[in-house]
């Protein structure tokens, strides 16, 4: 009879899905997810997103989505200028269109932006 030990990570907070976000940079709509570009196209940008952090825009390096729930002991931040968002991958299928103007809550965690979800894993606005 063989035992297997299951270690796991003091890091359980982080939803496993991966999320492709659009967002604008310079006048054109870039698709990021946690491993950068899904495309591979060349971007200014690389996988950064624009935001909000201490009244400072900067860009920041997209880590990916965290519920909102389990976020509250990391840094406040504005995610800004997200156009849309899928669970595809690639970023092809299924992107959910946001308004316009929308700012998203997010997270600081480890120098990386992440973008709060909820329990149905939508979104949560400003």
């Amino acid at each position: 009879m063989i035992k297997l030990y299951v270690h796991t990570v003091l890091l359980p907070i982080f939803i496993l899905m991966l999320i492709t976000i659009a967002c604008r940079h310079n006048y054109g709509r870039v698709l990021i997810n946690k491993h950068g570009n899904p495309d591979k196209t060349k971007s200014i940008s690389r996988n950064s997103i624009a935001c909000v952090v201490d009244d400072e825009e900067r860009m920041i390096v997209f880590g990916g989505i965290v519920k909102a729930h389990r976020a509250e002991q990391f840094k406040a931040i504005i995610l800004l200028r997200i156009e849309g968002y899928s669970f595809d991958e690639t970023g092809l299928l299924g992107f959910i269109d946001l308004p316009r103007s929308c700012k998203l809550r997010g997270a600081l965690y480890n120098d990386k932006a992440y973008m709060l979800v909820d329990d149905e894993c939508k979104p949560c606005p400003i």
